[in-house]
């Protein structure tokens, strides 16, 4: 100890002996930090990257991605509609908008518009379902005859006036007359209440009912063109896709929602999030802080002083981890905000100590030189230790603990240097410098903890122990989506995929070197209870096809004839009014339902208005009816699916370039649960070891980080034991610091268990944090207590006041982080608000009682 308050002397000597020239020097050093900082710091917030690339889910991913873009890097454009007409024909002006720009795009395909698709898209119906699809529009071709000749709201009046007879007679059948009923009266309700709603075409020839959904979904996949060295590589693409969106949505007069997610969406809107958070949370924890110091020194000057070492600190850490990692993830980007407090600790202790001998009227120079003897050696302990025990995140596979352990621990020993340099040499730059000493109301409240500490130290032991029992309930959610802004258009597109069978946002995906190795893939998947559909090279060549050509071509024939014969119908004025009242007239008069009551009540609310909109209600119901008839007039053009025959364009989807198959399998239940999850994947990596896909990248990466963890914290307890051992080489001194900090952690995972707060990526890092945050305070009062006069406590001395200032400006800095949109984030400064308080209370109170009851007072050193 004495070898290290001797080392110190001198250094600060000398230091203050250059004051000018060393303030100078470091304001100039920060200059040219920042520069090459801002120049050279990158940030990638894909989560997949953070853990090592040689573990072999990291090894399958790699392969599928590099097979297959689409898998990482394409776009999703989710069409939501509430009439499935208007849905699928913004997506298809959506994606004839967007196919040209080669600029922007590599390649764009909507099922909706695709030629092969509309022209094939019953052979891919299963036999039942083709079955009544057919059935539907064979019931419909009087109807759709009649209106193909006429298409009016006057000619659809009294077709279903004739039709209306009771639905046993029908010749559109039950089903289908009331989908029309329902359609119909959703045009006129929309129009009585001044708005427009389409008709639905689409909705007759489904076989659903006559409840139609809320909304409608549909897709247009994109593979944007990336420009690398952008912070947002698909940027440019998704600004294209936007400003698409935004024209098509006037001319949809707003009633179209899209929404752009996938991959480079998610971390685009996740990298902003990210830099807009830490930045906001960086200012008001600076503001907090400032608040905080100016109460701790009472003094504008020590607290400017205090500032200037942190924005020192943090600029020279920013240049240590352009240079020393070159890019910030999802967690080290927080080492900003951790500084903060770290680098704070070091300034509060020495400065506190400065300030209590400055008030009592010695000079700067030996108010430092005293504030050497009693905190020189516990910096000189803690700074090593801390940053050894951030070090030994190193050795862990995750990149996000080990790249902040690199950086946080590099920070530590920076605001150490900063702290034993800049701040004696500022000072000595004001050798008039005048104090005013602790607030009494300060010394009062250590004076009542002091009172209360050994009871509430029981308490707080025992809490400890009886909150064992809640750590097993502590979860991980290692899902990337748990930790994005549900609020961001990506994360709500994304979510939307839940609620349609086409969208699939869980899928687990096989890669195979072969055709055949594909098709035995998918016919064993097509066996598994947990997998509802295939979806591979093979299986885009329907199954008995013969049967359903010969179905298809025995109900086209009477169709295309209706629809050959008005190619060019000829609208003639006539009396739409007339043949309103009399469809009214026969809805009273027929037997009731509740679709027909509500036509009804809304048709007589249209006729009995001054002026009835019968125009707009005409508009409305056949401003799709042209789609309509295309769709199945090339939904009839069916032909014998072979390989050659398929479109490269979904060849692409399921053959790389270099010859792998992709075999995709979609889940049968819904996965919006851990459970559900597990046993989807379990199953499925029976029977395929290798299985890859987002899903199973995640769930292994949250094993992988939950192991990190766990070793992170095991080899930070470890490290910091040892090296106390080798500083202090007093077993009881290294248990009074310890002690207190296992009780925290305890503590802190209790409750962040009781609270239902999961673990995450981004808050997993609490643990092995919080062993190297809060070892320092342990440090600082362990040495301090040897230090005062036998009968006393530590209670009476600046070390107390510095470790409560710097534990709150810790919370300061971390709690701000508890606002932001991102969930990650804001869990991390939520569980490590939680895992300070909890250090405070321990190293506070819990430690020392200990030393109440086992005293330690050594050299009798005077009180400060």
């Amino acid at each position: 100890m004495a070898f290290l308050e001797k080392f110190l002397q001198l250094w600060m000597g000398a230091a203050r002996r250059c004051s000018w020239l060393a303030v100078i020097a470091f304001f100039a050093g920060a200059y040219v930090a920042w520069g090459y900082a801002f120049s050279t710091l990158t940030i990638n917030t894909d989560t997949a990257d953070m853990l090592d690339a040689k573990l072999e889910f990291q090894e399958r991913a790699d392969a599928l991605n590099d097979a297959f873009p689409d898998a990482k890097f394409g776009l999703t454009v989710i069409v939501q509609a509430s009439v499935a007409d208007e849905a699928g024909a913004f997506a298809r002006q959506l994606a004839e908008k967007l196919e040209p720009d080669k600029d922007h795009f590599q390649r764009v395909f909507s099922p909706t518009s695709d030629k092969f698709i509309s022209e094939n898209a019953l052979l891919y119906l299963d036999q039942a379902t083709l079955e009544a699809r057919l059935a539907k529009l064979s019931k419909a071709t009087g109807l759709i005859e009649a209106l193909a000749a006429a298409p009016t709201a006057e000619t659809l009046f009294k077709k279903l006036t004739e039709f209306d007879e009771p639905v046993r007679q029908s010749e559109l059948g039950a089903d289908t007359l009331q989908t029309v009923y329902a359609e119909l009266a959703a045009v006129i309700e929309a129009e009585n209440n001044n708005q427009f709603r389409p008709f639905s075409w689409e909705r007759i020839v489904e076989d659903d009912g006559t409840e139609g959904r809320s909304s409608y979904l549909r897709f247009v996949e994109v593979l944007p063109v990336l420009e690398d060295g952008k912070v947002d590589p698909a940027e440019s693409a998704i600004a294209e896709i936007r400003e698409s969106i935004a024209e098509l949505n006037a001319q949809f007069e707003n009633r179209v929602d899209g929404y752009i997610t996938g991959g480079p969406a998610l971390r685009g809107e996740e990298t902003r999030s990210v830099i807009r958070g830490v930045g906001l949370s960086l200012v008001l924890s600076i503001f907090f802080v400032s608040a905080l110091l100016y109460f701790a020194f009472r003094s504008v000057f020590l607290t400017l002083l205090s500032l200037a070492s942190l924005g020192i600190t943090i600029v020279f850490t920013s240049a240590f981890a352009a240079f020393a990692v070159g890019e910030l993830n999802l967690i080290s980007i927080a080492f900003t905000v951790l500084l903060v407090g770290l680098a704070l600790d070091f300034a509060i202790h020495l400065l506190l100590h400065v300030e209590e001998r400055l008030a009592a009227g010695q000079s700067a120079r030996i108010a430092l030189n005293g504030s050497v003897h009693e905190v020189g050696p516990a910096l000189a302990i803690a700074a090593p230790t801390t940053a050894l025990a951030f070090f030994s995140f190193l050795p862990t596979s995750f990149s996000g603990i080990a790249d902040l352990g690199l950086i946080a621990g590099g920070g530590v020993i920076i605001a150490f240097f900063v702290s034993i340099t800049f701040l004696p040499a500022a000072i000595q730059t004001f050798p008039g410098l005048k104090a005013r000493g602790p607030s009494g109301n300060v010394r009062r409240a250590f004076r009542v903890i002091d009172f209360v500490s050994v009871p509430v130290a029981i308490l707080a032991i025992g809490l400890a122990v009886y909150s064992l029992r809640a750590i097993p309930e502590i979860r991980l959610d290692g899902h990337p989506m748990a930790l994005r802004d549900p609020g961001s258009p990506s994360v709500r597109g994304y979510n939307l995929l839940f609620e349609s069978e086409d969208g699939a946002p869980y899928v687990l995906t096989r890669l195979v070197s072969n055709r055949d190795a594909a098709t035995k893939t998918a016919d064993v998947a097509s066996g598994l209870e947990v997998v509802g559909e295939v979806r591979s090279l093979p299986k885009l060549i329907p199954n008995n096809q013969d049967e359903k050509l010969e179905l298809i071509d025995f109900a086209a024939a009477p169709l295309l004839f209706a629809l050959e014969a008005h190619r060019s119908p000829v609208l003639t004025p006539g009396d739409t009014a007339a043949a309103a009242k009399a469809f009214l007239m026969q809805l009273e008069t027929g037997e009731d339902n509740a679709t027909r009551v509500r036509l009804r009540a809304a048709l007589k609310t249209l006729l009995s208005s001054r002026a009835p909109s019968l125009s707009d209600v005409d508009r409305a119901i056949f401003r799709y009816w042209p789609d309509f008839v295309s769709r199945i007039d090339a939904s009839f053009n069916a032909d014998y699916i072979e390989d050659g025959a398929l479109p490269e364009v979904l060849v692409e989807k399921y053959r790389s370039n270099n010859g792998f198959y992709r075999v995709d399998l979609l889940p049968a239940d819904d996965l919006r649960s851990d459970e559900a999850i597990d046993k989807f994947i379990a199953d499925v990596e029976t029977a395929f070891p290798d299985i890859a896909g987002g899903l199973v990248q995640s769930k292994k990466a949250g094993a992988e980080v939950q192991r990190a963890m766990y070793q992170a914290t095991g080899l930070a307890l470890v490290v910091v034991l040892v090296v106390l051992f080798i500083l202090i080489r007093q077993t009881k001194l290294v248990f009074f610091i310890m002690f207190p900090l296992i009780i925290a952690m305890i503590l802190t995972l209790s409750v962040g268990a009781y609270l239902n707060v999961p673990l995450n990526f981004a808050n997993v890092i609490v643990l092995p944090l919080l062993i190297g945050i809060g070892v320092d305070s342990g440090i600082h009062l362990v040495l301090r207590q040897r230090q005062v006069a036998a009968g006393e406590d530590v209670y009476g001395t600046s070390t107390s006041r510095a470790v409560l200032f710097s534990a709150l400006t810790t919370v300061a800095s971390f709690g701000s982080l508890i606002i932001l949109s991102h969930r990650g984030l804001s869990s991390l400064g939520a569980l490590l608000t939680i895992a300070i308080g909890a250090t405070l209370v321990c190293m506070l109170i819990v430690l020392p009682a200990l030393l109440k009851l086992s005293p330690i007072n050594g050299d009798n050193g005077r009180k400060a």
